[in-house]
């Protein structure tokens, strides 16, 4: 049973996130209007995106970047803050002061200081087709052996930040194995993840679906194993996203500038700076710091993708 929370109670938040890698938070999205502001947007990229107006998406049968520009069935939009979109709704959640607030509480992070903007992303159902992610960590190949698994852990325990996930709608789609964050996997666990075949995904011992509903958030560690099922009978508009952290192992960066390749780094456009809240002080810094973290990431040669479909 995964734990629920208000925003609010931000110990007891902190305290399930530790331990068990994720948690259940509601109360995120102020209200009825915000919510149904979202939804709108989403919907609006959705759209664009799937009449080929709108080139940054993720394409069914595809895991990781790079993802089939060509392909005409989606299962998510990448970059909704960007400009060329419009939709302001979505850079005003990311910088709100109570997601700020929560992200710092659970990672410890200032969002003066040390927080860091990382992606945010749509989740959606695929029109044509249903899809399953395999069971993967997000920054840690599945093919590493145990010893490199658990020094990779151990190295990415701390500064490790925090991704998320943000239902717009009833979703059913994350599957996750509470605990694995802190452990490297079982002799199952890693005969499934290495031996799975995309659309063939085995039952995880001890997996859990973090059902969600309108409104509700998951906050997990990126980390933990987990996989995401798409199915085109249900309608979706999950927000998807993750804050960083700056202190980080500069190796992090490569799974936050993989998803940057197509479009560029688009961070440093003026026109995006522009559309940043005018109620959120951090937001512009922790631009300028994504944009530093990157540039260093860059130079030290992590910039190709660090994971592969299996």
């Amino acid at each position: 049973m995964i734990q629920r929370f208000h925003y609010s109670e931000w110990e007891s938040i902190v305290r399930c996130f530790k331990e068990v890698g994720l948690v259940v938070v509601q109360g995120l999205i102020a209200d009825d209007d915000q919510l149904e502001e979202l939804r709108k947007a989403a919907d609006a990229v959705e759209q664009r995106t799937r009449n080929q107006q709108w080139p940054y998406k993720r394409t069914v049968g595809k895991q990781f970047p790079p993802w089939n520009d060509e392909s005409s069935d989606v299962w998510g939009v990448q970059h909704i803050m960007h400009p060329t979109l419009e939709q302001p709704a979505f850079a005003a959640f990311y910088f709100s002061h109570s997601m700020l607030e929560l992200t710092g509480h659970l990672t410890d992070m200032s969002p003066g200081e040390h927080t860091i903007a990382g992606l945010h992303n749509l989740l959606v159902e695929p029109r044509d087709h249903h899809f399953a992610l395999n069971w993967h960590r997000d920054t840690i190949k599945s093919s590493v052996d145990e010893e490199e698994e658990r020094r990779r852990l151990s190295s990415k325990a701390k500064y490790g930040g925090v991704q998320w996930n943000v239902a717009l709608y009833h979703d059913e789609c994350l599957f996750v194995v509470p605990g694995s964050h802190l452990r490297t996997r079982t002799p199952i666990e890693r005969r499934i993840t290495t031996q799975a075949t995309p659309g063939d995904v085995g039952k995880m011992p001890n997996e859990v679906c973090a059902a969600l509903a309108p409104g509700e958030a998951v906050f997990y560690d990126p980390e933990i194993l987990h996989r995401g099922t798409y199915n085109p009978t249900s309608k979706r508009r999950t927000l998807h996203g993750a804050h960083l952290d700056g202190r980080a192992d500069i190796s992090r960066a490569g799974g936050f500038l993989q998803h940057f390749k197509p479009c560029g780094m688009y961070y440093a456009d003026p026109m995006f700076l522009s559309t940043l809240p005018v109620d959120s002080p951090c937001a512009k810094q922790m631009v300028i710091q994504s944009l530093e973290w990157a540039a260093r990431a860059a130079d030290s040669g992590y910039n190709k993708c660090v994971q592969e479909d299996i």
